[in-house]
């Protein structure tokens, strides 16, 4: 049973009107990286990748996350099928882990084509950098998700407020001054993904752009136990609070 909630929930998500759009962003990567080549003639392949890797692809990661996430529980209160989802002869909590992590597992793949998409047209796919940010795709991939499936429980509406969270606070907190960075997803991944500067070539165009991402750095222990530690609380009160409260269709979902 739980091998079939799992596997519904990954081709609910990969029906051609939800990936047709996500598969064409991913392929856009092949036009940014050459529209980086054609402004930056003198730039490397590697600095080519991270700079994509970082304003692009992993700006679609909390964006598929957000938008993913509400088909766990909030879309079918919206659809008014909340009461169906509920009769299935299963543990709730069984039913909310399993269909997170089926849109966790989307979440990912999505991502990961477009950083392979970035990898193809820049540095190749034996790139040590690119195994690192699929790893840290991952994490990212359940860590947002994690947390946006909680939110959904919590507030109407939660796609506004989780779009909110992923392009306003992960956009502003690491760049500015102090600890706020530590209250964001995006301070680990980079923690965990540990992108090379670069002194050479275009610096000033890397500066800015260092500038607008932020410039912390997280050791990766820490961005994985920090990462590990937020995915189990969030999946842990998401279960609990699922099998707590009665969810029905509302007018004003």
């Amino acid at each position: 049973m739980e091998t079939y909630i799992y596997s519904s929930m990954v081709r609910e998500l990969m029906r051609f009107r939800r990936i047709f759009a996500w598969l064409l962003v991913a392929l856009a990567g092949f036009g940014m990286a050459a529209l980086y080549r054609s402004l930056i003639a003198n730039g490397s392949p590697t600095e080519a990748y991270v700079l994509l890797s970082d304003t692009f692809a992993f700006r679609i990661l909390p964006l598929a996350a957000a938008i993913l996430s509400t088909a766990v529980v909030a879309q079918e209160v919206e659809q008014k099928t909340i009461v169906y989802l509920l009769t299935r002869p299963i543990p709730r909590w069984k039913l909310i882990l399993f269909r997170t992590l089926g849109a966790t597992t989307i979440t990912f793949a999505i991502t990961a084509i477009t950083l392979l998409v970035l990898a193809v047209s820049t540095t190749g796919l034996s790139s040590a950098i690119l195994l690192r940010d699929l790893i840290a795709a991952a994490v990212g991939a359940a860590a947002y998700v994690s947390l946006f499936v909680f939110v959904s429980l919590l507030i109407n509406k939660s796609m506004i407020v989780c779009i909110i969270f992923a392009f306003v606070w992960e956009s502003t907190a690491p760049v500015i001054p102090g600890d706020l960075y530590r209250l964001t997803i995006t301070g680990y991944l980079n923690g965990i993904s540990q992108h090379p500067s670069f002194g050479t070539g275009n610096q000033n165009l890397m500066d800015a752009l260092t500038k607008v991402l932020g410039t912390h750095e997280v050791a990766a222990w820490i961005s994985y136990l920090s990462m590990g530690i937020l995915i189990a609380a969030c999946l842990a009160i998401s279960c609990a609070w699922f099998s707590r409260f009665e969810y029905m269709a509302r007018e004003d979902a």
